[in-house]
């Protein structure tokens, strides 16, 4: 209980200082709306917003954890504040700056997601889960990073949604069709779901039968490159 009021309590400090900031944000000039948002961000992790996104995800975790045991409420609250820089500059037509901030929640957010500390069980999983669409939602007219795609990829077989991970294979295949590795990775995501019980495939909206049609695509696809040799 105390974790949850303590997580909750994050969440709402930082949800009323992007609130005042982005309900303000055509009424103040972007450089004080700007410095609102660092005052935030130093308050956090006594960094500014800027230098936090130089940051690679992997590293704003790191700083987040204390004793082995990461704070994810502020990481989720960090990724909220992407997202709403993220808003702020696309309101001022700065749309590179926006993208890029967009990408760097849905990075930070998916690693949050694959890191040992959220169980798909818990409530914090669907705190995480839900962001990560929200910073999906905001990158709907953008491309989403190759390497993100690999993550997002993950994300989904983690949670169970069997459906939505092979979404993101196929539209992977599509957008890279002269690349092989991560197909490897898709035909032992499919040889897993075959040993899976059909209960949990339904969960995830998938079968076996579709696992297996898969698999067969799959591997027709990497039949197409040059077969490495412990190919079986």
């Amino acid at each position: 209980m105390f974790k949850r009021d303590y997580f909750m309590r994050q969440i709402e400090q930082m949800t009323q200082v992007l609130h005042r900031i982005l309900f303000n944000k055509e009424h103040i000039p972007l450089a004080d709306a700007q410095q609102q948002l660092d005052e935030a961000s130093r308050h956090l992790l006594g960094l500014n917003v800027r230098s936090l996104q130089a940051l690679s995800s992997k590293d704003i975790l790191e700083l987040l954890s204390y004793n082995g045991n990461l704070d994810t409420a502020k990481a989720m609250v960090i990724g909220d504040m992407f997202v709403g820089h993220g808003d702020l500059l696309k309101q001022h037509d700065q749309t590179d700056e926006a993208y890029r901030a967009y990408v760097k929640s849905l990075d930070l957010l998916l690693h949050l997601s694959l890191s040992p500390e959220v169980n798909p069980k818990d409530d914090e999983n669907l705190e995480v889960t839900a962001r990560i669409q929200t910073s999906l939602d905001r990158l709907r007219a953008w491309m989403v990073p190759e390497d993100m795609k690999r993550l997002l990829f993950t994300h989904y077989d983690k949670q169970g949604d069997y459906a939505k991970a092979e979404d993101v294979l196929f539209h992977y295949m599509e957008d890279h069709p002269d690349q092989s590795e991560f197909l490897w990775q898709g035909v032992a995501f499919y040889r897993t779901l075959l040993d899976k019980e059909e209960g949990l495939l339904e969960a995830g909206n998938f079968s076996q039968e579709e696992a297996a049609d898969s698999l067969r695509q799959v591997q027709q696809k990497l039949d197409s490159f040059e077969t490495p040799n412990d190919y079986k």
